[in-house]
């Protein structure tokens, strides 16, 4: 039997007097993925949040069984330490204040640097780097946490297609032959239906969760995004594809 790394029971997320969130209920197993998808304001980082510790649930619970890690959407870093020195905070959680960092930290540090393929700025200054290369900075001090919960709100926002993809290929061997345990909010809905087990849509009032495979299609994402979605499958294998189909295109497809 796998064991839940998280259990949310009757969640309720508030973001001052307003009421984003009810009645969420699931459970996800260790080594599984739950993405979050919805509009701008719906909730998405509050949830993550809720679930991270950071912020209290407005009512129900948030069960963790082991380390987290969390990544916000907008870290704005004003930092004199150069990269390497960024992924090595990461190591935080095993340091007394008075403690140095070890030579398994720093190695640590070094290893997640050359998966992100980072290592050539190991000496740069972190804010002269770009947004993109931030991100990926400081998904790699996230993962040199060695956590058994990941969650990241919106992790390929400022990446490039190449990084976005080297990201996920990364995070799905994680999750394979670690059991490392991931949650992440997208716009990108195709993102979360290849990679995650489970989804959570949020719409203004509403809400959906299971199986990814079973809540996501083209009219669940029309529901919540008000847009208008078509789904693309493969018939000799389980895979789809959701494509944004603009109002100009559906008109210039009518005349």
């Amino acid at each position: 039997m796998i064991l839940p790394m998280l259990t949310v029971s009757n969640l309720a997320v508030q973001r001052g007097k307003k009421r984003l969130l009810e009645n969420l209920n699931c459970e996800l197993p260790k080594g599984s993925s739950l993405g979050v998808v919805g509009p701008n304001g719906v909730g998405k980082s509050s949830l993550l949040r809720v679930l991270a510790g950071l912020d209290n649930p407005a009512s129900g619970d948030v069960a963790v069984k082991g380390t987290v890690a969390y990544l916000p959407q907008d870290v704005n870093l004003k930092s004199d330490l150069n990269v390497l020195e960024m992924v090595l905070l990461g190591r935080a959680r095993y340091l007394k204040w008075y403690q140095q960092p070890n030579f398994l930290d720093w190695t640590e540090a070094e290893k997640w640097l050359q998966v992100m393929s980072l290592e050539n700025l190991a000496k740069s200054s972190f804010i002269t780097l770009s947004g993109g290369q931030k991100q990926l900075v400081l998904i790699a001090q996230a993962l040199t946490s060695e956590c058994d919960l990941l969650i990241l709100d919106e992790p390929s926002s400022a990446l490039d297609l190449q990084n976005q993809e080297k990201l996920f290929s990364i995070l799905n061997e994680l999750r394979e032959k670690n059991a490392l345990t991931i949650i992440f909010s997208t716009h990108d809905p195709n993102q979360a239906y290849q990679f995650c087990d489970q989804l959570t849509m949020l719409g203004f009032g509403h809400h959906q969760h299971g199986r990814c495979r079973d809540v996501m299609n083209s009219q669940s994402l029309k529901e919540i995004y008000k847009v208008n979605f078509e789904e693309i499958e493969w018939s000799n294998n389980d895979l789809k594809y959701f494509l944004h189909i603009t109002n100009n295109v559906i008109d210039s497809l009518n005349r």
